[in-house]
């Protein structure tokens, strides 16, 4: 260890070009710098493989957003690979702890960097943490790669674990951490952290580059602020089915950042680092008492950034919504998720009607918000039938600037991953991939191409007209022909939509 104190090395495993600041990486920075350890990031982000087609690109090649392009700002791909960059930054710098944050579909990345390193200092942990350690800490505890998994919250696990580390100390009955130590040693779960009791993020392990989000059509500098950790609901096909249910004897994962807090930690990033634009963590942002949303009403026009809010159709009020508008809000998303009540009902948990739906749709259709609809195909035991029940639903809503379609992944630590597997769609060992392009899912009445031709057919679906739904099937198919009627088709529509 340095005589600066103990060197920790986070590995941020993201997807690629996916430009958004985690605030969990930097929150773990965050704390381990208050106990006075040294801190670097690598970050993953602008390591992208040759032919690589990015999240947003799929998006925009799906014409669920507007094409942005980082080259505009010149922001472009490194050169070399992540695991030759990464080898160099351990050999160089040589940390006493190196921790991935993983999520499933960059496992095989953090196993390929993992690999990189084989040979360095054996005596240096290897931690694995996020989602996908948590909820498949089982399937992946005994791989060679790793020393340690964190399961469940960070915060707590890694500053107990520095203070091992740093104190010459073995680590051992550190809450939230799996040990291998011949056998595997499972903690248990540490109380739940208070958001307020947090330090703020530390940004300054982050690259300049990293700032820049695209949204709405444009790049704007963007900070991440976790206004609450978690969701009061579980759904079935979302990982807070998993994280209710791993907390449940402390009542569940949810809670919330006192808006004072939020609010003053927002001017100073702002402040700090020319922020244009904020990405507010919150999974149902209206889901909230009244005096929290009338607080933050009276509070965040000091901040004056727009932003970006995710909600359920049941939350929305003319109230709320006139709230939002005053505060500045750029946008709302709805997860509409599918279009049958009693499929949304049965498999995910989701009780709203239709009716009910359509008319929160049309009070944000009154007002000045950009509106996204947030619609998911590809479900286990979804048939194309229901998909058209979810375009259905779509073309009755009265304005929606973006409509969004994401095609189902089973995820670790969801209900609907146990479903997937015991109808046999997939294999327990297999590792989920990207929502917005591709299916592991191997339904014998759904095929992957068929999901993914409706998913980029979708939007037409929704926007123009019946009689054009032949010509729009044809588009559907990934053969020369299907391509070229797909084409012209999303021309049409881009020039009619935007």
């Amino acid at each position: 260890m340095s005589a600066n104190g103990l060197r920790v090395l986070l590995v941020n495993c993201n997807t690629p070009m996916d430009n958004l600041i985690p605030a969990g990486v930097s929150l773990l920075s965050a704390v381990l710098k208050a106990e006075g350890s040294q801190v670097r990031c690598f970050d993953t982000t602008f390591y992208r493989p040759a032919d690589f087609v990015t999240g947003d690109e799929a998006r925009a090649m799906t014409l669920q957003v507007k094409r942005t392009s980082f080259s505009e700002l010149g922001i472009h791909p490194k050169p070399g690979t992540a695991e030759d960059d990464f080898r160099a930054l351990v050999a160089g710098w040589e940390p006493d702890l190196i921790g991935f944050s993983v999520i499933e579909c960059t496992h095989r990345l953090a196993l390929d960097l993992a690999r990189a390193i084989a040979d360095y200092r054996p005596e240096v942990p290897r931690i694995w943490g996020n989602v996908h350690a948590t909820f498949a800490a089982e399937r992946i505890v005994g791989a060679p790669e790793l020393d340690m998994l964190c399961v469940g919250e960070g915060e707590v696990a890694i500053r107990e674990l520095a203070r091992a580390l740093a104190h010459g100390r073995r680590p051992s009955g550190i809450p939230n951490l799996w040990i291998k130590n011949g056998g595997v040693e499972r903690n248990a779960l540490a109380p739940l952290v208070r958001l307020d009791d947090l330090p703020e993020q530390d940004w300054e392990i982050w690259e300049r580059e990293r700032f820049f989000k695209p949204m709405g059509g444009r790049i704007w500098v963007t900070g991440t602020f976790e206004m609450n950790r978690g969701c009061p609901y579980s759904c079935m096909y979302c990982v807070n089915y998993g994280l209710n249910r791993l907390y449940a004897e402390q009542g569940g994962y949810f809670r919330e950042k006192s808006i004072p807090v939020l609010v003053r930690e927002m001017l100073d990033k702002k402040k700090r680092y020319g922020l244009e634009f904020a990405y507010l963590v919150a999974e149902s942002f209206l889901t909230t008492t009244r005096q929290r949303l009338e607080q933050f009403a009276d509070l965040y026009p000091a901040v004056g950034l727009p932003f970006w809010v995710e909600a359920r159709p049941e939350s929305i009020t003319r109230e709320k919504v006139a709230l939002l508008e005053r505060c500045g809000c750029e946008g709302i998303s709805i997860g509409v998720e599918s279009g049958s009540h009693e499929f949304r009902r049965r498999f995910m948990n989701r009780n709203i009607p239709n009716d009910k739906m359509v008319r929160a749709m049309g009070i944000l259709a009154d007002s000045r918000l950009r509106v996204s609809a947030n619609n998911v195909i590809g479900f286990p035991t979804e048939t194309r039938d229901l998909i058209f029940e979810t375009i259905e639903l779509n073309r009755r809503f009265p304005r929606v600037n973006g409509v969004m379609c994401a095609i189902y992944n089973p995820y670790h630590g969801t209900r609907l991953r146990e479903i997937a597997e015991a109808e046999g769609y997939i294999s327990p060992d297999e590792v989920a991939g990207d929502y917005r392009k591709e299916t592991i899912m191997r339904m014998p009445h759904l095929s992957p191409d068929e999901i993914k031709g409706l998913q980029r057919t979708f939007p037409l679906y929704v926007k123009l007209p019946k009689a054009r739904w032949p010509e729009i099937r044809r588009a559907e198919a990934p053969t020369p022909e299907g391509d070229r009627i797909y084409a012209a088709l999303a021309q049409e529509y881009t020039e009619r939509h935007g």
